[in-house]
């Protein structure tokens, strides 16, 4: 009887497979209800570290303004394969506005890495003031130029926050300057809504970052400056924006590349991509370059 009785007990203890089949089940719906969750807090705080970024960098052109006689850094030479030109001016904004806030100018972060025949930091493998913790690589990137070195790595550059390529436009067209002059950029006291002009944006890193649908859907994204062709669509769809006075905010992409008629097409005759909430050009219509 006593052999009975705990085989009894045992039998009762054990589980079934049936109830082990519902835990599992239960355990599984669990995993399944958090991992949205999860994700979306991975990508609130990868728009939260960006939206963090890009207001250092607008602390360090503000400190760079104010002992360069009010002047914004240089925003270079349009035309990619002139890195190395860029790159040789201490006024270029790469250069200039990273040591104000103790990181590298990228001349140093880029010779750097030739010299050693590896990559400069690029999406997914750095937490380096140029690169958006939530931004995914397109293919081939970083982007090179120039001839490549003993391991055939050219001299790369890659960044997720470029400054605004319309900011100088009217500026340099008045002038007569047929190219992009290092000693010649638009004054922070020359900007009337400082509020609503653009410094820097957050670019796209990759061309799914929009349907294949979209207008501006590829792009070339080689490149080191921007306007809202190129703007960022990774965090919820939208982007973060630097303003001349030195607050950052999100806005959704379709929103921030519709002009002032309410249209998003590039070839919009007389369109002027200047609104009431975005300024790109801040002396003059920003148009279709």
């Amino acid at each position: 009887m006593q052999a009975e009785h705990q085989l009894s007990t045992q039998r009762a203890r054990a589980f079934t497979l049936i109830e082990i089949l519902v835990v599992i089940g239960i355990i599984a719906t669990l995993v399944g209800l958090l991992m949205p969750g999860i994700g979306m807090v991975r990508k609130s705080a990868a728009a939260t570290k960006s939206q963090s970024n890009l207001k250092q960098w607008g602390v360090g052109t503000i400190m760079w303004s104010t002992v360069n006689k009010d002047r914004l850094p240089w925003e270079g030479l349009k035309d990619a394969n002139d890195m190395s030109l860029n790159l040789a001016q201490k006024a270029y904004w790469a250069n200039a506005i990273p040591p104000m806030v103790g990181e590298l100018p990228y001349s140093k972060i880029s010779d750097d890495a030739y010299n050693a025949q590896t990559d400069v930091p690029f999406a997914g493998s750095s937490n380096s003031i140029f690169v958006d913790p939530g931004a995914t690589s397109a293919e081939f990137a970083p982007w090179g130029s120039g001839q490549p070195g003993s391991g055939g790595i050219q001299r790369q550059f890659y960044f997720n926050y470029v400054p605004n390529s319309q900011l100088n436009n009217t500026l340099l067209a008045s002038s007569g300057q047929g190219q992009y002059s290092p000693k010649l950029a638009m004054k922070v006291a020359s900007i009337s809504r400082a509020d609503s002009t653009i410094l820097m944006l957050e670019m796209r890193s990759n061309p799914r970052e929009l349907p294949g649908s979209d207008v501006h859907f590829g792009r070339d994204l080689k490149r080191h400056r921007a306007d809202w062709k190129r703007f960022a669509s990774r965090h919820f769809d939208g982007g973060h924006l630097l303003f001349a006075d030195g607050h950052v905010g999100w806005m959704l992409n379709s929103e921030a590349t519709r002009n002032v008629q309410g249209s998003r097409d590039p070839s919009f005759a007389g369109g002027d991509w200047n609104t009431n909430k975005l300024v790109w050009d801040p002396i003059g219509p920003a148009t279709d370059e």
